[in-house]
């Protein structure tokens, strides 16, 4: 119950009234007449040197880790527990009650390579065995006798795993530098030691026989760390005589017995020449001495896969530990009768084959949703047995962000066996046509008849509330058909909602939808169950409507590197549950509203996911997406998108209404390297290819417009300004605006701030027609907390944005103001955010949400590789309220002749408020005080304006304003 009420109190806050809404932002106030006028940080108009703008930021880091309840900027958002509650809460899709849909859980799975036994024997030769040591039972068992591993030599970083299930006194772990002993890790009853020369720490054991060891050595840092079963650690300097350098191991059990299972070793090496990939990952030991199986007769029932471990769906290979290794899995099933028998795998990434009970069924070739009919190979009353290979893949054409390790992981995605009638539901998907007291639903309903003739019948359609509570039956209809043989026959049904309750952010109402199939006589020989919700999209006006409200999209981006650097290219396309809820839940925190999918590590070729868990899960938890499927494209040529396997990914999702917009590619850069056409000829052939399944949802042919050769909003001005005539798609209802705006990132000087927006978007805001998007915003860099990555190769090595702080600052900031880092992109941030929304931009996708990218060097993120958010992470958060105070512009510092121009930016319903604007200084006393009574504040999106004024006491210094929204 307790899980319960906590996913009801997230999905619902609107059920907490708060009373007051606060902001706040910081600025210098000076006597000073060259002061006066809007002054730039760092620009054209400034009046701070570098060492005042360093200082300014310094105290704006302190004052606003305070404010934001996270003064030393090491608190995670997330607990585990809270994400394992969310998680367990997640409802299931519904089940079909005619059919029988059977989820294929619980495989075996086994990964191979015809080199993987050989290579075992070399590695287990390479290990200098004594008489008294064996590989025996899947473990390296010493007695009385020491065991030594020649290695590569590692002088940068490295990190070791083990486990031991059994020691006795005075078991040594020894790293040796030649042949002198350079780090040493003693293990006896009750402590462990761990020494370097000279330099010694000792820690205490709980009496447990089962040890998991981590040995982290950092030669740049000049210490090392041993971590105990993932919670005691300590730290040892590295000795100051000790060369950098490691290329021998040992395992000392001279006294007594010492059993290591999992024996994991990887060196980082440092790569001064490559700014994007400062370092790489090398995999130097691996061995978890287990018996090579034999995978000959892999297809067969009879195969024993007793050892082959357990997985559920979806499952992934990959990375250097098992690079080029084929993954093979099995799932047996009894099969009772059955008409038809259909398989569906959501995905077989990159391809691979299917067998059935021995039968090679299919070879797949990409990525896309597998569907089909295995009537002939499934034994009806028996066991049978799916067997399934993916191939293993290797990324061709990494890209500036991609790790090191190419091996991104290849997966089987979750699946289906459906026993049904030969007269089948293939599909069913909805669309909400008109909201009102009666909401009207388009239901696209395809049958399909392996036979020879007609097949006359009816199909019924019910909806059903689903979420977040189940209810009865609150629509129905029914309709004859005819359903012709061989080939797919589309019905649509057009079914009235009395009263419905609608599907959005902050109240995500789910509905089931069952489809019954009946024959001539009425009895019922198929059904096909989805969930879906009521919801419209429209722009407008020059805004976003989301069910006749207006609306903004706002959040952040993920882009798939996830922690811990071992298994990054592993994990790259898939993900754990529990990681694709703690996205969702870290956009809510935020107070955002929408999750940009954008997954990839490829450029110049088709990249990117189709993982409809996401979609389940926003759709319970209330959170826009912004989709781009597996046929989508980083960059290079905009014909690399995947057009044909674009409508096929759509329909996998269609039905989640927390899809709002199809976004075909990110910053495709070479449509210039020709004419106009290849700009019209592009948005010509992705519009025809996303509207031929959907109109309902926006379209974004690429996230980068201004590579195109269009030069205003509709396209009759080139980007040189010379009229040209433009595809006419570009106006078409859905078809969407947006670029990539930095106007604080890349080193940009305030006073491109100041005098936003660029011409492209005052182009297409100016137009007051369609919503304009700003999907990858600011890029200014902040420097992650160092102290929680000490056991971590990146451990202040800086990124190739630090540079970027030389233009925007004055100078790079070194690794001990990490702080001020992030007091830069946290101030930015909000300012320029401030300023785009008063401008009428219509949504933000910070890039990215979380960090992991460059090696994990990126520092864009707003959050860090353990969860821990930056501040500018709290930004985002005070300009995503749907309610907020602040002043007009972008000075950063008040001249005696300035004044306070205060506005309230609305996002709903019309209110009386009162507002209270403060004065602080550095330490947080307030110096003065401005109290606005009973200001009207319009409905929708609404900027309310106030007379400007300035503050009776006058001060000389840093001060911070709070804006206090009272709602009456």
């Amino acid at each position: 119950m307790k899980g319960r009420i906590f996913l009801c109190l997230l999905l619902c806050p609107f059920m907490v009234k708060a009373q007051k809404l606060q902001t706040f932002e910081m600025r210098y106030f000076t006597s000073d007449v060259k002061a006066n006028g809007e002054t730039d940080f760092h620009g054209e108009t400034e009046w701070m040197d570098t060492e005042q703008r360093v200082d300014f930021l310094n105290k704006y880091a302190e004052y606003a880790s305070q404010y934001w309840g996270n003064p030393q900027l090491d608190k995670p958002l997330l607990t585990n527990e809270e994400v394992k509650d969310v998680v367990g809460n997640i409802k299931p899709q519904p089940l079909t009650n005619i059919r029988r849909t059977i989820r294929l859980s619980e495989w075996r799975a086994y990964g191979f390579h015809p080199d993987k036994m050989k290579k075992q024997q070399e590695s287990w030769q390479a290990w200098n065995i004594a008489r008294s040591a064996s590989i025996e039972d899947g473990a390296l068992k010493i007695n009385h006798a020491c065991v030594e591993r020649v290695i590569p030599e590692m002088n940068w970083r490295f990190r070791f795993k083990t486990h031991i299930s059994r020691y006795t006194s005075n078991c040594n772990i020894v790293f040796y530098h030649q042949d002198c002993v350079a780090i040493a890790v003693e293990i006896a009853d009750n402590h462990i030691k761990a020494s370097s020369g000279n330099q010694a720490s000792t820690g205490k054991l709980k009496s447990n026989e089962n040890l998991k060891i981590e040995i982290y050595g950092d030669f740049p840092s000049r210490r090392f760390f041993v971590t105990v079963n993932d919670e005691m650690s300590i730290e040892c300097p590295l000795d100051d005589t000790l060369k950098s350098g490691i290329n021998k191991l040992s395992f000392d059990s001279k006294k007594g017995e010492m059993i290591l299972d999992d024996i994991l070793l990887f060196s980082f090496e440092e790569n001064k020449k490559n700014k994007h990939t400062p370092f790489y990952s090398k995999l130097l030991l691996d061995d978890d001495f287990e018996k090579i199986s034999s995978i000959e007769g892999w297809q067969e029932l009879s195969y024993d896969d007793s050892c082959w471990k357990k997985v559920n769906l979806p499952s992934v290979h990959g990375g250097l530990r098992e690079q080029e290794e084929s993954y093979y899995l099995r799932k047996k099933i009894f099969v009772e009768d059955f008409g038809r028998a259909v398989l569906k795998l959501e995905t077989l990434d990159p391809g691979g084959e299917v067998w059935i009970n021995g039968q090679p069924v299919a070879v797949i070739h990409d990525r896309r949703p597998v569907n089909m009919d295995v009537t002939s190979y499934v034994k009806r009353n028996s066991e049978n047995v799916i067997a399934v290979r993916v191939k293993p893949y290797k990324a061709q054409h990494l890209m500036l962000h991609s790790p090191s390790d190419p091996y991104i992981g290849w997966q089987l995605g979750r699946s289906e066996l459906i026993l049904t009638n030969r007269c089948m539901i293939k599909d069913v998907f909805v669309q909400t046509k008109r909201l009102g007291e009666e909401a009207l639903l388009s239901n696209q309903i395809v049958l399909q008849y392996a036979g020879v003739e007609y097949y006359k019948g009816s199909v019924e359609i019910n909806y059903y509330p689903w979420f977040p509570s189940e209810g009865e039956k609150v629509a129905s209809l029914k309709q004859d058909v005819e359903v012709r043989p061989s080939i797919d026959n589309k019905f649509i049904l057009k079914l009235p909602v009395k009263n419905p309750q609608l599907w959005m952010p902050g109240r995500p109402f789910l509905y089931r939808v069952e489809v019954i199939l009946r024959d001539e006589k009425n009895n019922p020989v198929d059904d096909y169950v989805t969930t879906t919700g009521i919801r419209t999209i429209e722009q407008k006006n020059g805004n976003l409507y989301v069910n006749n409200r207006v609306e903004m999209l706002n959040g952040a981006q993920i882009l798939g590197y996830r922690y811990p650097i071992e298994t990054i290219a592993k994990t790259n396309r898939c993900v754990s549950d529990e990681t694709v809820v703690k996205d969702l839940l870290m956009i809510k925190k935020m107070d955002a509203n929408m999750l940009r999918i954008h997954v990839h590590a490829e450029k110049d070729t088709i990249d990117g996911i189709n993982d409809s868990r996401y979609a389940e899960y926003a759709d319970q938890l209330g959170v826009y997406l912004l989709w781009q499927t597996a046929g989508w494209v980083r960059e290079g040529e905009s014909w690399n998108v995947d057009f044909e396997g674009y409508p096929q990914y759509m329909k996998q999702v269609y039905n989640h209404p927390s899809i709002v917009m199809w976004e075909a590619s990110n910053h495709p850069n070479r449509f210039k390297r020709h004419d106009v056409s290849d700009s019209n000829d592009y948005m010509e052939r992705i519009y025809r290819c996303i509207s031929s399944v959907d109109t309902s949802r926006l379209i974004s042919p690429t996230s980068f417009w201004q590579h195109t050769h269009y030069g205003n909003y509709d396209g009759t001005l080139d980007y040189k300004g010379k009229t040209m005539t433009p595809s006419k798609v570009l106006m078409e209802k859905m078809m969407t605006r947006g670029n990539q705006d930095a106007y604080t990132g890349y080193g940009s000087k305030w006073s491109d701030l100041r005098k936003a927006p660029y011409e492209w978007a005052a182009s297409c805001i100016g137009a007051n027609d369609k919503a304009f998007f700003n999907f990858e915003h600011e890029e200014s860099a902040a420097q992650p907390n160092w102290e929680l990555a000490r056991k971590e190769p990146w451990y202040k090595v800086q990124s190739y944005e630090w540079e970027y702080e030389e233009n925007s600052i004055g100078r790079k900031l070194d690794a001990s103001e990490w702080r001020a880092s992030q007091a830069f992109q946290a101030f930015a941030a909000w300012e320029s955010m401030k300023k785009q929304i008063l401008l009428g931009y219509d949504g933000f996708s910070w890039c990215s949400l979380e960090s992991g990218a460059n090696m994990f060097t990126y520092q864009k993120p707003l959050v860090d590789a353990f969860g821990v958010p930056k501040l500018a992470f709290y930004a985002n958060k005070q300009v995503f309220g749907r309610i907020w105070a602040a002043s007009e512009n972008v000075d950063v510092v008040y001249g005696p002749d300035d004044f306070i121009t205060p506005v309230i930016f609305n996002l709903g319903e019309e209110c009386q408020v009162d507002l209270e604007v403060r004065l602080k200084n550095e330490n947080g006393k307030i110096i003065d005080s401005k109290i606005i009574k009973n200001i009207q504040v319009n409905a929708g999106r609404s900027i309310t304006r106030l007379s400007s004024f300035r503050f009776k006491k006058q001060y000389e210094g840093c001060c911070f304003i709070e804006y206090i929204i009272d709602k009456h």
